[in-house]
């Protein structure tokens, strides 16, 4: 498919589409409540003659059977933030609290318009698609719980894409970043048992409290001390719980707080240390401890091949001076690792053109994003290449 008719395609389709975003937008559901947004995402494709599943209690899969041996894979996650809007617009959120702040309804919004355009021209399709309509990205994973169905292996689905807004870039900027791009995530809690005593004879107790102290002050080394500057990791302590009374040793601590790492190795590297310091530092103290480390979401690592192919498709459709390479990750986190360890692919961005961050009760992007992304959808699906490995 020519790069000026997939263009025009997407032209053709960005009324629907900005249509269907402002609907997303004024009716936002949180992780795993996305009962209305699936009805409207199932509704949709099945209008578009495009087989509809749903594997789990929300979102959707889509196929187009384009009766190839091998599938290509596009994730647009639904879910929407516990953030009260200050927009202001004509379509701002009707849910109290509720807002589409992370742009995932123009991400649906685009994935819907372009798998339009892909039934309506399967017969050119290099391969099946199998579209993801996901839910709950912003709470515990919702593609751990895709990926855990089987989906990848039944449709042998041998790429995976995804898309998302950044709001500093143009709306006709694409970005691609190689390699590590999002930060693995590990959350954890530490609980210190001392023991109580009065505060007057604080040799007949073990102070929690104290121990814990001495310990949030030993992990805050543990990155600047392990890690090379070149390597990146963040280790976030944000809760600390103790004591009841002034006069009374308390026998119990709790830390609470997040890891965030680059690469599987110092991931690895980061826990063993992290397991080590608090063990050692609560001894000092005269205390036990227990740990309880949740592992979280993967990272995301993009393979070069899938990257190189992203890029060529974003140059070849909006030139090389609306393409831009990224040269340092970020250590914010995002599930579509998931995907990538089922199948090799790329995460990249869409500029959003918008002052306000992502996550932001202000975060309005500009709605002409939508015809990149579904460009970018639509080439990725039509041009033939070549699978890492």
């Amino acid at each position: 498919m020519k790069n000026e008719t997939i263009l025009k395609y997407a032209a053709e389709v960005f009324e629907e589409a900005k249509s269907i975003r402002r609907k997303l937008h004024e009716n936002p559901e949180l992780g795993n409540s996305e009962s209305e947004t699936t009805k409207l995402i199932k509704t949709y494709l099945k209008e578009n003659k495009i087989a509809v599943f749903q594997p789990l209690e929300t979102g959707a899969i889509g196929l187009i059977d384009a009766g190839k041996e091998q599938a290509v894979a596009f994730r647009a996650d639904i879910d929407a933030l516990p953030v009260f809007e200050k927009t202001g617009l004509p379509y701002a959120s009707k849910v109290d609290g509720v807002m589409h702040a992370c742009g995932h309804d123009i991400h649906t919004a685009s994935l819907l318009a372009a798998a339009k355009v892909m039934s309506a021209h399967r017969d050119e399709l290099k391969k099946n698609v199998v579209l993801i309509f996901q839910p709950d990205e912003e709470g515990n994973g919702g593609a751990k719980r895709i990926t855990d169905t089987g989906l990848f292996e039944k449709y042998n689905v041998r790429q995976a894409f995804g898309i998302h807004v950044r709001p500093e870039l143009g709306s006709k900027t694409v970005a691609v970043k190689f390699g590590k791009s999002y930060a693995a995530s590990d959350v954890f809690e530490v609980i210190v048992h001392g023991k109580s005593s009065h505060g007057a004879e604080p040799q007949n107790g073990k102070n929690a409290l104290v121990a814990a102290s001495h310990i949030v002050t030993a992990l805050e080394g543990i990155v600047p001390r392990n890690i090379s500057p070149t390597d990146s990791a963040v280790l976030s302590i944000c809760t600390f719980e103790s004591g009841s009374a002034v006069n009374i040793i308390p026998d119990t601590a709790k830390i609470g707080g997040i890891i965030r790492t680059l690469g599987s190795e110092t991931r690895k590297k980061v826990k063993a240390i992290f397991e080590e310091t608090v063990e050692c530092t609560a001894k000092a103290f005269g205390c036990d401890v227990q740990i309880y480390i949740r592992e979280s979401y993967p990272g995301v690592v993009n393979s070069d091949n899938e990257t190189q192919f992203a890029q060529s498709c974003a140059e070849e459709l909006f030139s090389k001076e609306n393409v831009c390479v990224l040269s340092e990750p970020t250590m914010t986190t995002e599930d579509f690792g998931y995907y990538l360890m089922r199948a090799p692919g790329c995460f990249f961005h869409v500029g959003a053109e918008c002052e306000a961050p992502l996550h932001s009760p202000h975060f309005s992007p500009n709605e002409e994003c939508i015809k990149t992304a579904v460009a970018m959808y639509i080439k990725l699906a039509f041009e033939n290449h070549n699978i890492s490995g």
